[in-house]
């Protein structure tokens, strides 16, 4: 199904999204509000789509780029929702155990399996050049 060189890291990837994903889907149900209909779109295609995306070398850098575009707005999401949503005295346990902080953190480990599976097609960085191109 994948590429046996980046197989196991596309199935990672594809399990965190998932995981992401239905918890979203519990905690947000998209029958509630249109709005919770958005993020669970990108939740969506971040699992049954940009697995594909990462499996060729072509299109592995706008599987990059839009992973690192939905990490960072659903950080800044989850953290204006759990400021703006706030009732509890500021303590380091309510931070962690009663904010966005767990969910936030499990979002941003999308990032380095990202860019471990796009190393592997570029191990030098992203080529600027087409190859067989004159200069």
């Amino acid at each position: 199904m994948f590429r046996k060189e980046v197989r196991e890291l596309i199935w990672v990837y594809l399990f965190v999204s998932l995981g992401g994903l239905l918890l979203h889907l519990r905690i947000h149900p998209p029958k509630e509000s249109a709005f919770n209909w958005i993020a669970a779109l990108f939740a969506a295609v971040n699992t049954f789509m940009v697995p594909f995306l990462f499996n060729s070398p072509v299109t592995a850098t706008w599987a990059y780029l839009f992973t690192w575009a939905t990490v960072v707005t659903g950080t800044v999401a989850m953290a204006y929702f759990s400021i703006v949503t706030w009732k509890l005295p500021v303590t380091p346990q309510t931070m962690i155990m009663n904010s966005t902080l767990p969910d936030i953190i499990i979002l941003l480990a999308k990032l380095p399996l990202a860019h471990k599976i796009l190393r592997v097609y570029w191990p030098d960085g992203v080529v600027t050049k087409r190859r067989g191109c004159a200069e």
